[in-house]
């Protein structure tokens, strides 16, 4: 403690006010109480010296600490509880603020973005694991990829991206390295083919002018990236709404984070592929005069939101269209609604839910009377059914639109991470993989070279026991001798060079503690059926 207190003074000296010293005990369970006791009690004679603050971790609650410590070390301290939300809260969070409000960020395909999800929630829950992932892709992101220099122009404008590229250019920052990886990349090469059958001087142009390219066209791709973004946003927040209007939907509804999961995955489009999607098309056909006015008032909340000003000009004008044919509707006399109560008795049902055949798929039989009933309604229907249809298709519009895949949008291999093989290789550990290269081939953790040229078979004596009691093991069947094993294990050691010839007993210890090895690593296990051997239980070489 005096060794402390010295460094404290040292490390404080120039402060104006002293900081103070701050011990985390993040498992108070797993401390024995009497050390924990006596740690409390040396602390409590340095506070004079040393501003000690103890963050207590505590698992289970309050009083447990109240039990493990006796009243005297509770004296000591001055207690002050608060509580930390759940990692998934903070996952959440994390997931929200990168992927989804953060304009300039790098985002995640679907394949790093699935592993980012299956390995918090299906392995510890551990920020910092999530965390450490996530680092790890923009480092590799921002070290192996050239292009992505462009990411942070994404919280400009256009004009202020090309004030900042032209100065980029002026001082070799860009250079024709830039511009031939940008011609390479899959996204923009689609652009150039499609682009050539209705602007072929634009595509040329592109493609032989590097001024052209980076200051005038990469600027524009990059606005429609950042104009994408805000619209694959705005289709999450109006499938949540969707989801909301109606009570019997929430035994399958969707986080977020799943949305956005299943979003990335859908390769020809979220709002054609999801099943979730269409089930709320099918539901917003069905709506009565009260849910379509509930609707339509969340749905300009939603529009008027200031994230969403510069997309929702034309669909708030929509929506004060239906609002006001609905009003109208409402207004009518008692004879006016009758009749049209009457009238939507007599079609009732007609707009039907998507059928489905026994495997699940769509008839053509259905899929055409479903189309013939919404035509009909439109035509014949009440007002409040033609308005209902209306809405879900519209919304059903907007949704293919909002949520379309990211990879057709040129140039988004600068925004978007899609290598997941080096996530896995990185922080998905295969102990097994590992175990068996170990044992195959010494060498490559060895940096040894007495048996570097030795083959991945190759029995070389002066590789360890367990390496090479396994190459014999796996030239076995599903049942092993012992004493077979051993003799051949023993024909291979008593060739290593050694001054005296190898003892019987040496070999037979070795022998014992290499089969030891193999078992706890769940190579082998001993079997009742025939006292002398092993069972194998393992079969492939990795």
């Amino acid at each position: 403690m005096q060794l402390l207190e010295g460094w404290y003074k040292h490390r404080s000296k120039y402060e104006k006010h002293k900081p103070n010293l701050v011990v985390i005990l993040q498992d108070f369970e797993a401390f024995e109480p009497n050390v924990l006791q006596d740690f409390l009690s040396i602390c409590s004679k340095y506070q004079t010296q040393l501003p000690i603050v103890c963050i207590i971790g505590v698992a289970t609650s309050t009083e447990f600490v109240h039990q493990s410590l006796t009243k005297l070390s509770i004296n000591m301290l001055r207690i002050e509880r608060f509580k930390l939300e759940n990692s998934d809260v903070w996952f959440n969070k994390v997931i929200e603020k990168l992927f989804l409000e953060s304009i300039d960020t790098l985002r995640f395909g679907p394949r790093p973005y699935k592993f980012l999800l299956d390995h918090f929630y299906l392995y510890d829950f551990s920020i910092t694991k999530a965390s450490a992932s996530i680092k790890y892709a923009y480092m590799h992101h921002f070290y192996g990829n050239p292009l992505s220099i462009f990411l942070p122009l994404l919280k400009f404008d256009k004009q202020k991206m090309r004030e900042r590229l032209k100065e980029w250019r002026s001082k070799d920052m860009l250079n024709t390295h830039h511009v031939v990886h940008i011609r390479m990349l899959s996204s923009f090469r689609a652009y150039i083919e499609k682009l050539a059958t209705t602007k072929p001087r634009k595509a040329l142009r592109l493609l032989e002018d590097d001024e052209e390219l980076l200051i005038q066209e990469v600027p524009e791709l990059l606005a429609n990236i950042k104009q994408y973004y805000v619209e694959f946003v705005l289709g999450i927040d109006l499938v949540q709404v969707l989801q909301s209007q109606f009570s019997s939907f929430s035994y399958v509804k969707k986080s977020r984070r799943m949305i956005l999961l299943e979003a990335l995955e859908a390769k020809e489009g979220y709002a054609t592929q999801s099943e979730l999607i269409q089930k709320l098309i099918s539901l917003l056909r069905k709506m009565d005069a009260d849910q379509i006015e509930s609707l339509l008032k969340e749905l300009q909340n939603l529009y008027q939101r200031k994230e969403y000003s510069r997309v929702s000009n034309e669909a708030l004008k929509k929506l004060n269209e239906w609002h006001e044919r609905l009003m109208r509707l409402m207004d009518l006399d008692d004879d006016a609604a009758a009749k049209a109560d009457k009238k939507a008795k007599k079609i009732e049902g007609m707009v039907m839910t998507n059928i489905e055949d026994k495997h699940g798929r769509h008839t053509a039989t259905a899929q055409k009377a479903q189309n013939e009933s919404i035509e009909f309604i439109r035509r014949l229907g009440t007002e409040s059914t033609k308005i209902a249809i209306d809405i879900a298709d519209w919304i059903n519009d907007v949704l293919g639109h909002y949520l379309e895949p990211f990879t057709k949008k040129p140039l988004y291999e600068i925004t978007y991470y899609t290598n997941v093989r080096l996530l896995e290789k990185s922080f998905a550990s295969q102990p097994r993989a590992t175990v068996q290269t170990a044992l195959t081939q010494p060498s490559h953790y060895l940096n040894c070279t007495c048996c570097g040229d030795s083959k991945e078979r190759h029995l070389a004596p002066s590789e360890p026991d367990a390496c090479v009691l396994y190459k014999l093991y796996l030239e076995c069947g599903r049942m092993i001798n012992l004493y077979d094993w051993f003799v051949a294990f023993s024909s291979v050691i008593e060739k290593e060079k050694r001054d005296k010839p190898l003892e019987e007993n040496e070999a037979q210890a070795r022998f014992i503690k290499s089969v030891a090895e193999l078992q706890f690593l769940g190579f082998i296990k001993p079997t009742q059926r025939k006292t002398d051997h092993v069972q194998r239980l393992t079969w492939s070489n990795i």
